[in-house]
C-alpha cells in the first residue's frame, strides 16, 4: 500500500497471544505491539496527535520549532513527524536515555540537548530536564513545547484509534486490560476509548518501583519511560480500576522471558505490563482474556537488560526461571485501589 506520509503508517499494531506462557487454567495473555509503529513505540501516536493539534491552533506555525523533555520515545517519535512536516527539533535528554535513542533522535535531523544536573535527593533528571526545555523554548521564536504530562491531546490520541483497534479484535472488549503508566496518555486514552463503547474491560495501572504515581517513596529508576516524582495532569483515575507497582527487576525478567520463549524483544516498561498481565490472568482464570500494551521493541535495550553481563553490574539476576517468575507474578497485590474488580470478574 502506498502512502503519502510515514505518519500514515502509525497505528493498527498487532496483536499476539503469548499461547502457552501460562498454565492452561489460566486466562489468556495477549500483548498489542506498539513498537511496531515506525517510530519504534507507542509514543508515535500521541506525538502526532500533538503536533497536529498544535498546527490547528496556531502554537506550532509553519518553520517553528518543537521542544521536548523527554527520556527517549517522545523525542524519537517527535523528531521523526518533525522531519516529515519540516519543523526544527530540540529534544532534551539525560544520562539515563538510550544511546539508540539519542542516535535516532540525530539520525531524524533534531538537535539533543543533555542535562547532567541530577537531583541528589532521589538520583533523578527529570526536573533539570523540564527547566531546560521550557528555558529554550522561552528562548525561541516559534517554539512550541508539547508538554506530554499534561497535553490532553496525548491521551485523546488513543480514544479513536488505540481504542477501536482494540475492540476490533475484542468485540466486547478484553476481560482485563493492562497499561505501564508514566505521562498516563495511553492508559486514560485507551480506557475512555473502551469504556465509551461500553466494553466491560478492567483497568489496570502499573507503575514502577521508585515513582510516585500512585504513592510510594520517590526514588531512582532504570526503566526507561517510567517512573516520575509527581501525578501527571493526564491520569484519570476515574478510569483506573487497579493499580500497581512493580520491582525493576521483574519487570526486567519479563522481557528477557518472552524473549527466550517467544521470540519477541520488548522493552522494560513492556515487561512491567506483562508482570501484571501474569497475575491478572491467574485470578481471572481459563476462558478470560488479558491484554498487555507494550509500549516498544527491546533492541534498543540489547546492551542493557538483555544483557547478562550489565544485569550482573548492576546487581540483577539472569535466571530468568518461568516458574519462579509466575509464582512471584500470582503474590502481587494491588499497590493503591483493593484488588476486588479482577476478583469479582473471576468469580
Amino acid at each position: 500500500m502506498i502512502q503519502n506520509s510515514i505518519a500514515e503508517k502509525i497505528g493498527n499494531t498487532p496483536v499476539i497471544c503469548l499461547k502457552g506462557l501460562l498454565p492452561s487454567h489460566a486466562a489468556n495473555i495477549y500483548i498489542k505491539m506498539e513498537g511496531f509503529n515506525p517510530g519504534g513505540s507507542v509514543k508515535d501516536r500521541p506525538a502526532l496527535n500533538m503536533i497536529l493539534e498544535a498546527e490547528k491552533s496556531g502554537q506550532l506555525k509553519p518553520n517553528g520549532t518543537i521542544v521536548e523533555s523527554t527520556s527517549g520515545n517522545l523525542g524519537s517519535a517527535l523528531a521523526m513527524i518533525a522531519a516529515a512536516r519540516g519543523y526544527r527539533c530540540v529534544i532534551v535528554v539525560d544520562p539515563r536515555t538510550s544511546r539508540q535513542n539519542i542516535a535516532m533522535i540525530k539520525a531524524f535531523g533534531a538537535e539533543v540537548d543533555m542535562v547532567t544536573d541530577m537531583n541528589p535527593r532521589d538520583g533523578t533528571y527529570q526536573e533539570a530536564r523540564i527547566r531546560r526545555a521550557k528555558c529554550l523554548a522561552e528562548s525561541m521564536r516559534n517554539a512550541y513545547m508539547p508538554w506530554q504530562y499534561g497535553n490532553k491531546n496525548n491521551p485523546l490520541a488513543h480514544v479513536d484509534t488505540t481504542a477501536r483497534e482494540i475492540l476490533d479484535d475484542f468485540p466486547e472488549g478484553p476481560d482485563a486490560l493492562v497499561a505501564s503508566v508514566s505521562t498516563a496518555g495511553h492508559i486514560t486514552g485507551i480506557a475512555k476509548g473502551l469504556r465509551r463503547r461500553e466494553a466491560k474491560t478492567i483497568t489496570c495501572a502499573v507503575d514502577v518501583e521508585g515513582s510516585v504515581i500512585f504513592g510510594g517513596k520517590k526514588g531512582p529508576t532504570a526503566v526507561t519511560g517510567m517512573g516520575l516524582g509527581w501525578v501527571p495532569e493526564n491520569l484519570d483515575e476515574n478510569v483506573v480500576d487497579e493499580a500497581y507497582q512493580v520491582s525493576t527487576a521483574m519487570c526486567f525478567s519479563a522481557s528477557r522471558i518472552i524473549a527466550k520463549k517467544f521470540g519477541i524483544l520488548l522493552g522494560g516498561s513492556s515487561g512491567a505490563a506483562l508482570v501484571v498481565a501474569v497475575s491478572a490472568a491467574l485470578r481471572l482464570g481459563e476462558g478470560k482474556t488479558v491484554l498487555a500494551i507494550c509500549p516498544d521493541r527491546g533492541e534498543k535495550y540489547l546492551d542493557e537488560f538483555y544483557d547478562d553481563d550489565w544485569m550482573q553490574k548492576h546487581r540483577f539476576s539472569t535466571d530468568d526461571d518461568l516458574d519462579t517468575f509466575i509464582q512471584n507474578a500470582g503474590k502481587l497485590g494491588a499497590f493503591r485501589f483493593p484488588a476486588t474488580e479482577l476478583s469479582a470478574r473471576a468469580s
